[in-house]
């Protein structure tokens, strides 16, 4: 018995000398992790006005009571939920060969800003890339630069999760607009 209280004091004491050493465990700031992978892009949304069938990547298909589905509500756009299936390009000229396709819905969800709700995808099939990266969170979109999280994705983006920071980078009234996406991946498979 007196060999086993030895045993569990010596225990404790080797527990205790490195749970207090800073070298085991070390304080101050942790260091910023380094992205696994990185990627910009660009998409380019053109909302459907009733007039541009030929052109438009995107549809506002609900709104508030009173509203069309043709012009944005007015008031932040509250209440209106448009799909889109826009192009991807490598570069921010709407004529450029595209990538892929961002395709999901935004919704306006705030009375008193402009500010959207996104969940969307991009859904590669060139010989660069294949699969789809998973994205969801909150725009506010008087906000310069703002992030969204990429929570998932499938092909050579498998299970991979970041942060995609967006930029409106050209807006033409509430016909079009083009997103700068700089994808940084910390978890890569």
């Amino acid at each position: 018995m007196a060999s086993f209280a030895k045993e569990c004091i010596i225990l404790l004491a080797f527990f205790f000398f490195f749970s207090s050493s800073s070298s085991a465990f070390p304080r101050g700031k942790r260091q910023k992790p380094q992205p696994c992978k990185e990627l910009v892009l660009y998409f380019h949304d053109i909302l459907y006005n009733g007039k541009n069938a030929g052109n438009a990547t995107s549809a506002i298909v609900a709104a508030p009571q009173g509203s069309n589905l043709t012009i944005l509500a007015p008031q932040f756009h509250f209440g209106n939920i448009v799909v889109f299936d826009d192009p991807i390009t490598l570069d921010d000229n709407l004529h450029s060969n595209p990538v892929g396709r961002a395709q999901g819905l935004y919704i306006y969800d705030t009375k008193n800003t402009y500010t959207a709700w996104l969940g969307f995808s991009f859904s590669f099939n060139s010989t660069a890339h294949k699969g789809t990266i998973n994205f969801m969170g909150a725009d506010p979109i008087l906000v310069k630069t703002r992030d969204i999280s990429v929570v998932g994705g499938t092909g050579d983006f498998f299970m991979h999760r970041g942060v995609a920071t967006i930029m409106t980078d050209a807006f033409e009234g509430e016909v079009y607009f083009r997103l700068r996406v700089d994808i940084k991946f910390y978890e890569c498979w």
